[in-house]
């Protein structure tokens, strides 16, 4: 049977393919990539953390000597805000001297912050810090002693150049965890740890081996 020109050509872009095909199927196993050797092979350029990590992964340190850091939050430009605090559980050691609250920003992409500034209440202003940190529509907010207070962000800054309004106030300070974690969710709700008396309910605080307290109805 004689083969008409334009069903050669197919019938030879088709052996054509399958050679091809098969000509890789063969080929040395030495040849084929291993994503994951590849990915254990390269070694993190800025990778200073000193922990251990899965093939693919890199750490650095992003910030360091900011103070005590208790909770953070990254805002949309990228900037992170953390809430850092001073007190007895630190042996009241002495605190920074600027502001408890502070903003990095890595703006040379090396997973780093190259740009570190503070805010917020000091030691001069009474201050000692806090937990609790957070955002919503454009502005921080922050424990601070007994309230929650919240700061203007500028568009052109990525601190506060204003001072703070206080949000709540005359938050419990005294049992053994005073921090007043929070959290704001979409429709601007906040919900606040109001902290507790003890650390575990024993009958002496924090004290090896000792019991803790029963419960009153024997729950």
């Amino acid at each position: 049977m004689q083969l008409s020109n334009p069903f050669k050509t197919l019938l030879f872009a088709l052996v054509a393919l399958a050679a091809m095909c098969m000509g890789r199927s063969l080929a040395p196993a030495q040849n084929q990539s291993n994503p994951a050797a590849e990915a254990k092979s390269q070694a993190c350029p800025n990778d200073d953390s000193g922990l251990q990590l899965p093939a693919g992964f890199c750490a650095t340190v992003f910030a360091d000597d900011i103070g005590h850091a208790r909770h953070m939050v990254v805002a949309p430009s990228g900037v992170l805000y953390v809430n850092t605090w001073s007190g007895r559980y630190y042996g009241n050691d002495t605190p920074h001297a600027s502001g408890f609250l502070v903003a990095l920003q890595d703006k040379s992409g090396g997973g780093k912050a190259d740009v570190i500034e503070r805010f917020g209440e000091t030691v001069q202003s009474s201050g000692a810090g806090g937990t609790g940190i957070g955002i919503y529509k454009g502005s921080i907010y922050a424990e601070s002693n007994d309230r929650i207070v919240r700061y203007s962000l500028p568009a052109s800054s990525i601190v506060p150049g204003g001072s703070a309004d206080t949000i709540v106030s005359g938050l419990p300070m005294g049992g053994d965890h005073p921090m007043h974690p929070f959290v704001i969710n979409a429709e601007g709700l906040m919900y606040v740890d109001v902290a507790s008396a003890t650390n575990s309910c024993q009958l002496k605080n924090r004290t090896l081996k000792v019991a803790r307290r029963r419960p009153l109805h024997g729950t």
